[in-house]
């Protein structure tokens, strides 16, 4: 860099990111034993519960903590941003560094002449890096520009899929699961035509045959896909029964021929990758495919064959000869472990890919560290926030559900955080004695109580929106409307193209309102599932403002909601909570102590910066957290020194 880094505390930053995940569930799995890296950072540094945005969700959590800045001043809101100027139910979407008024870390360090290294960073997509490296970023889960294909799950016979039970996150809240799909891939054994076929495996069964088509773009969401037409490729399967006991394996061939062989795979088997070609507008691009043979009966009336998602080798980075030198160093990449399968697919498979992604992300970024300059690296999962949605809703007795329910969901939340650790383990080893590791998160996760308010109908039963014969939205009637997860806009004439709220009422309709989610009453347990709402002018006291809030804002009880979004960001509840995860440890670190005073999600990278001895990033907001360090004053400590 052009700073004297040698004057700082520390020369590197080593940043791991952590969707979602909640200190309080990274401290119980400390203290549950699934974490002993995470330990390691926590007895050798400092943490503590951090304060993060509202509402707790992920674009404006994490660009916060890679700005600096509040959302109110950076921009990027929530998934669903107000559209200005546009009726009400028109929003942008929140994944785009486009919309970030602020400066990010990685700019800032490319600005003092260093090089940021970003390995599947979340918002930091379309890239703004300019001399540093990025690899993906694009946003959680389906949420991605580069896939080829989302998976398939190819099921054939007595199928059942494997839900946890309970509400489901809507998709404004968890875009990283797509709801109004179809879930599966629907398949036909029947009897392998000898005249269709050529060279039939031996069997001590009839051999079967089953078409696996896959279909470039599947799964993936609409507004982010790579094009608009994928052509579908067949492949073929031939289940047959290599021993005496009945049907047993599947040959994956590219055509009718059982020479063609891709795959042979018992149950329980994985194929490896293999370089595939797939068609998209007219033009191929070449991905990685990998199947595994989940279910299959000893007489096939079950059947069940899964394909992860499908990663181009190329088209993910910045530069992009980056993509060249992991498809040659390393190989396939895999953006989704199948966090979208979830409920659908056998946990195992889940966790297995779980796994190989992480340990992907950590060879990505070993590969990197080693092979290039670096200032700043830059490591994301999102696997806490899928575990959320997933197996936190139920995972503590106060979710009501049943024993084995809650037994599932915790596993899944130890195999969660084990797999996250031994990633987090992985990046520790990059580090030297000059380095500074960080472990974050941008918003926490809670269990389960009671079912989560929906909004719209509140304000429907309240008499706010009004709908016309066919369900749609009566604008002629329509008084206020929720815009994204927190925001409620009133439909104010001469602002809403349809507004109908005189300008003279519009503080009236705020007061009735806030007065109306104060007095609402869950129907079911008689309780106020409200925990705040404020006019506009007050919601500057959740860091919000500007014409993007709403003329109301909200909150509610944490037993009210999903697994984040509309709780406060103060919130603990059951074995989980809204604190974001705060774990500094390194150079520059004070050792084993627990912070006793606030942290706030925009102090991360004002804290980073002066520990690395650069300049501020634009519109910073937050401050350093002195009480982190072994030397709050250290510049005038090398100034004296330098003076002597």
């Amino acid at each position: 860099m052009k700073r004297q880094t040698h004057l700082a505390p520390a020369k590197r930053a080593i940043i791991i990111g952590m969707d979602g995940a909640s200190m309080e569930l990274v401290k119980n799995s400390i203290d549950w034993g699934h974490a002993p890296n995470m330990r390691h950072l926590l007895k050798t540094g400092v943490y503590r519960s951090m304060i993060g945005v509202f509402p707790t969700l992920t674009p404006p959590g994490w660009t916060a903590l890679s700005t600096g800045s509040w959302p109110g001043t950076h921009k990027v809101m929530d998934f669903n941003i107000r559209a200005l100027g546009e009726q009400l139910d028109k929003t942008v979407w929140g994944i785009n560094t486009g919309l970030c008024h602020s400066e990010y870390l990685w700019n800032l360090v490319e600005r003092a002449g260093g090089k940021p290294i970003l390995v599947k960073w979340e918002m930091s997509w379309p890239p703004t890096v300019t001399t540093g490296i990025q690899v993906e970023g694009t946003g959680p889960g389906v949420s991605n520009h580069h896939q080829i294909a989302g998976y398939h799950l190819f099921v054939a016979g007595e199928w059942a899929p494997r839900p946890i039970g309970g509400q489901r996150d809507p998709e404004t809240l968890d875009p990283s699961a797509l709801q109004k799909i179809r879930h599966i891939d629907a398949v036909t054994l029947q009897p392998a035509g000898a005249a269709e076929w050529h060279a039939l495996p031996d069997s001590q069964e009839s051999v079967l045959e089953v078409a696996l088509t896959i279909q470039p773009l599947a799964r993936g969401r609409a507004d982010m896909n790579r094009g608009k037409h994928g052509t579908p490729k067949p492949f073929y399967g031939l289940i047959y029964a290599a021993g005496e006991n009945g049907y047993d394996t599947i040959r994956i061939c590219r055509t009718r021929s059982g020479d063609d062989v891709i795959a042979e795979l018992g149950v329980g088997d994985w194929s490896d990758w293999w370089l595939d070609a797939f068609e998209i507008d007219g033009a191929e691009v070449e991905g990685y495919v990998r199947m595994k043979l989940v279910t299959l009966t000893p007489n096939a009336d079950a059947f069940e064959l899964f394909v992860p998602q499908i990663w181009p080798r190329e088209g993910y980075t910045v530069p992009s000869t980056v993509a060249t030198a992991i498809d040659e160093e390393i190989g396939s990449f895999l953006q989704n472990p199948a966090r979208d399968a979830l409920g659908q697919l056998d946990d195992d498979t889940y966790f297995e890919l779980l796994e190989y992604h992480h340990q992907r992300l950590a060879d990505v970024a070993a590969h990197l560290a080693k092979t290039e300059e670096w200032d700043v690296l830059m490591v994301e999962t999102h696997a806490p926030d899928y575990a959320s949605h997933f197996f936190l809703s139920q995972a503590d007795e106060l979710s009501g559900a049943a024993p084995e329910t809650i037994h599932r969901c915790r596993e899944g939340l130890r195999r969660t955080y084990e797999s996250v650790d031994r990633m987090i383990g992985r990046l520790m080893e990059l580090a030297d004695e000059d380095t500074v590791i960080l472990v974050c998160s941008d918003h926490g996760g809670t269990p389960n109580q009671f079912r989560a308010v929906d909004i719209e109908q509140v304000l429907e039963e309240t008499g706010f929106i009004v709908r016309t014969e066919n369900g749609e939205l009566d604008w002629t009637k329509t008084r206020a409307a929720n815009v994204g997860l927190v925001h409620i806009f009133i439909n104010l004439a001469g602002r809403e193209p349809n507004g109908i709220v005189a300008p003279e009422d519009y503080e009236a309709t705020q007061r009735e309102l806030i007065a109306a989610l104060h007095a609402y009453q869950d129907a079911e347990t008689g309780r106020h599932p409200f925990t705040l709402a404020v006019t506009r002018a007050d919601a500057e006291m959740l860091n919000l403002h500007g014409e993007l809030v709403g003329d109301v804002v909200y909150a509610l009880r944490p037993e009210f909601d999903g697994a984040h979004g509309k709780q406060l960001p103060s919130v603990s509840f059951g074995i989980g909570g809204q604190h974001s995860t705060f774990i500094l440890s390194g150079a520059g670190v004070r050792e084993g102590v627990a912070l006793q005073r606030q942290v706030r999600v925009v102090d991360v990278a004002p804290t980073l910066c002066y520990l690395l001895g650069l300049p501020m990033p634009a519109n910073v907001e937050g401050g350093v957290v002195y009480e982190a360090l072994e030397d709050a004053n250290w510049h005038l400590t090398r100034l004296a020194e330098l003076s002597a």
